[in-house]
C-alpha cells in the first residue's frame, strides 16, 4: 500500500472523525503520555544523579540507531515494533535527562530561574496536548475538538501564569498551530490506511519539545530584557 502524503486538502478537512480514527488517536496520545512521563522521570533523576548524563546521551544514540534500523525493516513486524518503541522512549529519556543534567550543573540562582522557565514552558506546551487528547476522545467533531482544546488550554495557561509566569497566549497560539497541523496530518494518513501509532506519537513528542524550547527561550529573553531595564 502506498503511504499517503500530506496535502492542503487534508489540512483544511474538518469532517467528523470515524470510530477507527478516534481509536488510533487514543493509542497515539497514550504512547505520547508514556513518553512524556518517562522524560519527566529522567529529568528528575538527572537532578539527583548528574553522573547519569552520559547514560542519557547513550540512550539518545541508541534511539538514533533504532531509527536507522527501522528504515530497513517492516515496522509492523515484532522487531519493527520493538525498535519503534525503543526510538520513542530513547529520545524521551535523552531529552528529559539531558535537560535535567544541564540545569543541575548551574549555580543556585540560575538553577531556580531555569526551573521556573521549565515549569511555565512545560505547563503551557503540555496543556495543549492533554486538551486535544481529552476532547478527541469525547467528540468526533474536529472543529469542536480544536475549539474546545484552545479555550480550555488558554484558561489553564492563564492560571499557570500566576504561579510560574510566562506568556499564556503565546503558548496556546504556538502550541495549537503545531498540534492542529500534526493531528490533521495523522488523521489524513489514517484515512489512507497508514496507522503507525508509535511513529505518530514520536512526531507529536518532537513538536512538544519544539514548543517547549521556543517558550523556554522566549521567557529567558524576556527576563533578561527586564533585568537590563532595571539595571539602567
Amino acid at each position: 500500500m502506498k503511504n499517503p502524503t500530506f496535502s492542503l486538502d487534508g489540512l483544511f478537512d474538518f469532517s467528523d472523525l470515524s470510530q477507527n480514527t478516534q481509536r488510533h488517536l487514543r493509542r497515539v496520545y497514550s504512547y505520547l503520555s508514556s513518553g512524556i512521563a518517562l522524560a519527566i522521570l529522567c529529568f528528575i533523576l538527572a537532578q539527583f544523579f548528574p553522573s547519569l548524563s552520559g547514560f542519557f546521551i547513550a540512550l539518545g544514540a541508541f534511539a538514533l540507531v533504532a531509527d536507522i534500523l527501522l528504515i530497513c525493516m517492516n515496522r509492523n513486524s515484532t522487531w519493527g515494533r520493538r525498535f519503534s518503541f525503543a526510538s520513542l522512549y530513547g529520545y524521551a529519556s535523552s531529552v528529559g535527562g539531558g535537560l535535567g543534567g544541564v540545569i543541575s550543573n548551574m549555580d543556585t540562582e540560575s538553577r531556580m530561574n531555569n526551573y521556573r522557565y521549565c515549569m511555565s514552558a512545560f505547563v503551557s506546551a503540555l496543556t495543549i496536548f492533554v486538551m486535544v487528547s481529552v476532547f478527541s476522545t469525547l467528540t468526533s467533531n474536529r472543529a469542536g475538538i480544536y475549539g474546545l482544546a484552545t479555550i480550555s488550554s488558554l484558561i489553564i495557561s492563564i492560571i499557570s501564569c500566576f504561579f510560574f509566569g510566562g506568556s499564556a497566549i503565546l503558548g496556546v497560539i504556538l502550541g495549537m498551530l503545531y498540534v492542529v497541523t500534526d493531528t490533521q496530518n495523522i488523521i489524513y494518513r489514517t484515512k489512507g490506511g497508514q496507522q503507525d501509532a508509535v511513529m505518530d506519537a514520536k512526531l507529536l513528542f518532537v513538536d512538544l519539545v519544539k514548543i517547549f524550547y521556543k517558550l523556554y527561550e522566549h521567557m529567558q529573553k524576556k527576563d533578561k530584557e527586564k533585568k537590563n531595564k532595571k539595571d539602567k
